[in-house]
């Protein structure tokens, strides 16, 4: 076996605990994961754009779920399911289903009185279900999911998450690094990015 400096990325093997509730049983590295999980998350879009159809509530519990489940179903047994253990990210798993609620509750209120511009409200959605953490993974690539639906639903284009204008490696660190600031208030980052 290599050591891990020698290790190319993407065969990093999974640990136990990473593992723990994976349905293909052949997945054995990271690479493998993104893989399969890239895979399903392809197939959400079918999903997503159905519940547009019949007119589901993005900003909603029920999307949500629905949404991650349709992203990680073939991937995890517990895709749509919110976690029950403490993350060093995240509120605590008690307190999932009341901020979820807060934030929907939220996010209409700004629609209905135009707090804020359409993509103002998508970016402060995507933002604050990051901040919660609902589930076990998959929180940051469904909550962009969700805040695209949401800019659809309302008649605006999505967002374009960086990637007109950042060079493609540098993307996950500028966004992390935009997630970071709105953390601390300062959504000026992360508005730049999700255009850029």
């Amino acid at each position: 076996m290599q050591a891990n400096d020698e290790i190319e990325d993407g065969q990093t093997p999974l640990d136990p605990d990473e593992a723990h509730g994976l349905i293909p049983n052949w997945v054995a590295t990271r690479g493998d994961l993104n893989e399969v999980e890239n895979e399903n998350i392809n197939l959400a879009y079918a999903w997503a754009d159905n519940a547009l159809r019949r007119r589901e509530e993005v900003a909603s519990d029920q999307f949500l779920r629905g949404l991650h489940t349709a992203m990680f179903g073939l991937v995890w047994t517990w895709a749509g399911t919110y976690r029950n253990t403490e993350r060093n990210i995240g509120v605590a798993p008690h307190q999932i289903s009341t901020q979820l609620r807060q934030l929907f509750d939220d996010t209409h209120a700004w629609r209905e009185f135009n707090t804020y511009a359409m993509d103002e409200q998508a970016y402060r959605l995507h933002h604050r279900l990051t901040a919660i953490h609902p589930f076990p993974n998959g929180n940051g690539r469904s909550s962009r999911l969700m805040a695209d639906y949401y800019l659809t639903q309302n008649g605006a284009a999505p967002f374009t998450w960086g990637v007109r204008r950042i060079q493609p490696n540098h993307v996950r660190r500028t966004y992390l690094e935009a997630i970071r600031e709105a953390d601390s208030g300062n959504y000026a980052p992360l508005a730049g990015f999700v255009r850029g």
